[in-house]
């Protein structure tokens, strides 16, 4: 119960950092604790993060403690590209230690972000492709597919995340087709395409979604100011848009 109590301690000690906008600091703190966490797992104390929740009453769920420390080491990359490193070996265990399949699924793409902010773009391209070619209609890959190329400056190319859209638009059973009109409908506004903004704005509003913002309708003392899926959410919440209000 010691060792609990120890790795409970850690995660909150780092939580406490992050608060304070010190990624880098919570940062290291919660990557101790996930050595310790893994010691669990080899230990036989639980076979996956979400199994772990249950051993031990623990301030902060060790599910979310893990999830999150995915998104703080890119917070924490922004300063120093380190990060984004072993945000990339980090993933790769959380995977590895994850039942859950779309937990699974968001730290591949956390994978390939990672290697997009390392300029290492095919590498983060092929990530993305295996992802869509085990599970073509799941559009939450081909939106992250796509902010890579619109949010990332070492890999903009917004003519290449039309194509990534487009082609899960495509796609007659795609789950989370209103993500991708969203991310249509702003990418096509960007780039002046006024029509064709339209045409998926009005798409998005039949399907039942809503546009970010006020797009089309700006009126001259208001700035529309528009947030970038993997940029920090506005609310202060710490956490990327497209994992907080943006999800």
């Amino acid at each position: 119960m010691e060792r609990y109590k120890e790795i409970d301690s850690k995660i909150q000690e780092g939580y406490a950092l992050i608060q304070r906008n010190n990624y880098s600091g919570g940062c290291e703190i919660w990557l101790n604790a996930w050595e310790d966490v893994k010691g669990l797992f080899a230990a036989g104390a639980a076979e996956d993060i979400f199994e772990l929740n249950d051993v031990y009453k623990w301030a902060m769920p060790i599910s979310n403690y893990a999830q999150m420390l995915e998104m703080e080491l890119h917070n924490a990359g922004v300063d120093d590209k380190e990060y984004h490193k072993r945000r990339i070996a980090y993933c790769k265990e959380l995977v590895e230690w994850c039942k859950d399949e779309m937990t699974a699924n968001n730290a591949r793409c956390s994978m390939a972000e990672a290697y997009f902010e390392l300029g290492d773009i095919p590498a983060g391209d092929r990530i993305f492709q295996d992802l869509i070619s085990e599970d073509p209609d799941r559009g939450e890959n081909y939106v992250s597919w796509a902010g890579c190329y619109l949010y990332n400056t070492k890999a903009s190319n917004r003519k290449k995340a039309e194509d990534i859209l487009l082609a899960g638009q495509a796609r007659d059973g795609l789950r989370g087709r209103l993500g991708i009109l969203e991310q249509l409908t702003v990418l096509y506004e960007d780039m002046g395409k006024a029509d064709k903004a339209e045409e998926y704005r009005q798409m998005l509003v039949e399907q039942g979604g809503v546009p970010l913002g006020n797009l089309f309708s700006k009126p001259a003392p208001v700035k529309v100011v528009k947030v970038g899926r993997n940029e920090p959410c506005p609310c202060g919440s710490g956490k990327k848009y497209k994992k907080c209000c943006g999800a």
